[in-house]
């Protein structure tokens, strides 16, 4: 990709041209600037920021100001070597339209384009192209490896390692391992908060109680089952009995039942009809907007075709278990009135039987039962519970180990280009510090994360962190064009080398101008007049890299913009 052209549809911004090479958009410093004026307001993280809105990203907060509520932006972009020359623009408002040379398409459609420009899959979840993007076309300075605050490590690890050579299939298992991670982690905790009650989670003491449980019950029942009054009561004992047994079963078999109740409840959950395969389609279209991929028509349409099938699985599943259900729901309801019915019959019986000591035993008896099948449910269900928190455990070990492994092997097999990545760094370093050890480090985490240092020794100073993430961004973009994995273009904010010294400065200049000639890319930089001029001071050679027009923080109508505003 090359950057020819940027500006606005309004005709006080002022337009921007590009050419190979480095290229500087300066903010001049002019003698009306005053101690804490902010020469950003000039427009050069501006600039930064319309660029990758251009390319698909997010509109910042600063251009949603309602002054620039009619704009819209554009660029003139060389997507590919065939030198021809496509017009991207993109309104402030809907933002969800692109014009491509004058064609309106979705955002999510441009952003497909985009992709391919970093040789992404379509299947490919992460990195997603507006990470890389982020990277090349950088506006976040606080960390080197982050291209905003909350991004996580393992994503951080996928786009460097992508950017880097690495297969985007490796570097997505620790997405999974994470995913997995934290759901281990909010049920144990819901179930130390008391969420789902008292649970122990340890299997072999719940083994144990349920054992007792169990137990204790099979006694209580084999006494009843042998319970004896006088024999001028032997009749009614009898049917008393036969009774307590009828109601036992059918208690066992309403028990049986509820769980079956619970176990089609849940399928019917999972089972849950498919979406309409036009929202389907929809909000395939919308997930793979956020990971920048966009779906093609003929995906869509075997996509359709695959999900209306899928539908009428599902549907016909639904039905068997919505069957299933009444059927057992019916059946529920028929134990209520039938046990009822014996219940009221055996209350006549027992009224036979109320002046017998032996008749308030068997009531003891009968409650402690009772309870008995209640604790032996609950038993039941927490070990299940505690056995699916072990699973989950033991499942997430095996997947951190094969996401570990997959990423060490693959370490190993691209030895000789990471190899080169580090020596460019290391040499790159040397460059700009001959005092510091500098190294870039490159390991695999015990759950699948590439790890990447990159390290300078000395003090955590903000200039050594702006250089590491100098350094850092040179190597990948170096790494990434020989692999094919990325545009020819890195933009760098001026505020990348606000705490650098002048010295460090020039060195930076120097070594982007050079490789942005000897790799073949373009290196834009913004930075502010005093910083380029001391810069000079230390060895930075301006040549012609300055482009027109130079911004400037006097006046009304002197930043990018041809206006202030709030």
């Amino acid at each position: 990709m090359f950057l020819h052209d940027l500006g606005s549809s309004d005709g006080r911004f002022k337009k921007l041209s590009f050419h190979e090479g480095m290229n500087i958009l300066l903010a001049d410093k002019t003698a009306e600037s005053k101690l804490g004026d902010s020469r950003n307001g000039a427009g050069k993280t501006s600039f930064v920021r319309i660029l990758r809105y251009l390319l698909g990203g997010n509109i910042d907060d600063s251009l949603k100001s309602s002054k620039l509520s009619q704009f819209s932006f554009w660029a003139d972009l060389e997507m590919d070597d065939s030198a021809s020359t496509s017009r991207i623009e993109r309104p402030v408002s809907p933002r969800t339209k692109v014009q491509v040379d004058g064609v309106v398409a979705s955002n999510d459609e441009w952003k497909l384009d985009v992709a391919r420009l970093f040789g992404l899959p379509e299947d490919s979840t992460r990195p997603t192209v507006g990470q890389l993007v982020g990277q090349l076309v950088r506006d976040y300075f606080s960390d080197p490896l982050k291209t905003f605050a909350v991004e996580s490590s393992w994503e951080s690890g996928a786009r460097i390692g992508y950017l880097l050579g690495f297969s985007p299939e490796i570097l997505t298992k620790a997405g999974e391992v994470a995913a997995l991670e934290k759901n281990r982690k909010a049920l144990k905790k819901a179930i130390s908060d008391g969420a789902l009650g008292s649970i122990t989670l340890n299997e072999a003491e719940l083994r144990a109680r349920l054992a007792q449980a169990r137990q204790r019950r099979s006694r209580l029942e084999s006494n009843l089952s042998g319970f004896r009054i006088d024999e001028q009561y032997a009749e009614h004992q009898t049917e008393a009995d036969n009774l307590t047994h009828a109601i036992r079963d059918l208690n066992d078999e309403g028990l049986a039942l509820e769980q079956r109740k619970r176990d089609l409840e849940l399928a019917m959950q999972e089972a849950s009809p498919a979406s309409p395969s036009a929202e389907v389609t929809k909000h395939l279209e919308a997930m793979y907007a956020e990971i920048g991929i966009v779906l093609p028509d003929t995906v869509a349409r075997r996509f359709d075709e695959v999900s209306d099938f899928h539908a009428s699985v599902v549907r016909n599943r639904q039905m068997y278990l919505q069957s299933e259900l009444a059927a057992v729901v019916e059946r529920l309801g028929s134990i209520q009135s039938e046990r009822r019915v014996l219940d009221q019959r055996r209350a006549a019986v027992m009224n036979l039987l109320n002046d017998s000591m032996a008749l308030e035993t068997f009531r003891t008896a009968e409650r402690e039962l009772s309870e008995l099948d209640a604790v032996i449910a609950d038993l039941e269900r927490r070990l299940e519970l505690a056995q699916s928190v072990s699973d989950t455990g033991l499942r997430l070990r095996s997947m951190m180990t094969d996401a570990e492994t997959s990423v060490r092997t693959e370490i190993a097999e691209r030895e000789k280009p990471l190899e080169e990545a580090i020596s460019l760094f290391q040499q790159l370093g040397e460059e700009i510090y001959d005092d510091r050890e500098v190294s870039l480090l490159i390991e695999a985490t015990n759950k699948g994360v590439l790890k990447v240092v990159p390290k300078i020794d000395g003090d955590a100073s903000a200039g050594i962190l702006g250089v590491k993430t100098f350094l850092l961004d040179i190597v990948c973009i170096v790494m990434a064009i020989k692999a094919g994995r990325a545009p020819r273009i890195l933009v760098h904010d001026s505020l990348l080398f606000d705490s650098m010294d002048d010295r460090q400065v020039a060195s930076c200049l120097n070594i982007g101008a050079r490789l942005a000639d000897t790799v073949g890319f373009q290196y834009v930089v913004t930075l502010n007049s005093d910083r380029l001029t001391a810069a000079e001071a230390e060895g930075f050679d301006r040549n012609d890299y300055v482009i027109d027009p130079i911004l400037t923080d006097a006046g009304e109508d002197g930043g990018l913009f041809g206006f202030r505003f709030q």
